[in-house]
């Protein structure tokens, strides 16, 4: 899983901004065993997954990555690879990432290894800037909020519009005789009808939306 982490590091106060080019393999059993030397093939994919994760970056090319080694019962093992860098080309292009479920995961273990090895800061100094990256969820539940947020403006602004419409018919007309005169008499009717209860149910839809984007933002 090839990945580019923004991590922010807070240092009051001013704040540092870092990009933890990383990549993640995990090789099962059979995998390792296909290679005359399964361990080092996997180490040098991992490595090479580093590099493409950024393919633009001096770090990441010409650094040797930080390799971090889990072996699982089953026999598989996964391998990390991590290169801390400072440049602010990569910092801006990672931040415009939005992490998934599995990505977010693996951008905390990157944003934690950034924050031991370089600084070695006390719980709480990191800022991680992914973790204010929303899932694909969160931007399906977002995009719902505004939607709300959207269909009820409207639908209040339909229904002022309603209530600041008067129809008065010309004299000497009868909405019987004339079908304009009852076409503007019938709008002017349901426009009466239909003003209070749009501008209530706008007002309800606005609610819910702004109820809706405050929940998405504090998980």
């Amino acid at each position: 899983m090839p990945l580019n982490v923004p991590v922010t590091i807070t240092v009051p106060p001013i704040d540092r901004s870092f990009t933890v080019h990383t990549d993640r393999q995990r090789w099962s059993a059979e995998q390792l065993a296909a290679e005359p030397d399964g361990r080092a093939a996997l180490e040098a994919a991992v490595r090479e997954g580093v590099r493409k994760a950024a393919s633009t970056c001096a770090y990441a090319q010409l650094t040797e990555p930080d390799i971090a080694v889990a072996e699982h019962p089953d026999g598989s093992v996964t391998m990390t690879g991590r290169v801390l860098c400072d440049e602010t080309d990569c910092h801006a292009a990672a931040q415009r990432h939005h992490f998934d479920a599995a990505e977010s995961i693996e951008a905390k273990a990157a944003a934690e290894w950034a924050a031991q090895k370089e600084l070695d800061f006390a719980p709480g100094e990191l800022g991680v800037v992914q973790e204010r990256a929303l899932s694909g969820h969160d931007r399906r539940q977002r995009r719902a909020a505004f939607g709300f947020l959207l269909v009820g403006v409207l639908c209040a602004a339909a229904g002022g519009a309603m209530s600041q419409y008067d129809y008065t018919k010309p004299e000497g007309t009868s909405p019987g005789t004339n079908i304009n005169v009852w076409i503007w008499t019938n709008v002017d009717s349901l426009c009466n009808h239909l003003a209070f209860p749009a501008v209530i149910a706008g007002t309800l839809l606005v609610l819910y939306g702004f109820v809706r984007l405050a929940v998405t933002n504090v998980k």
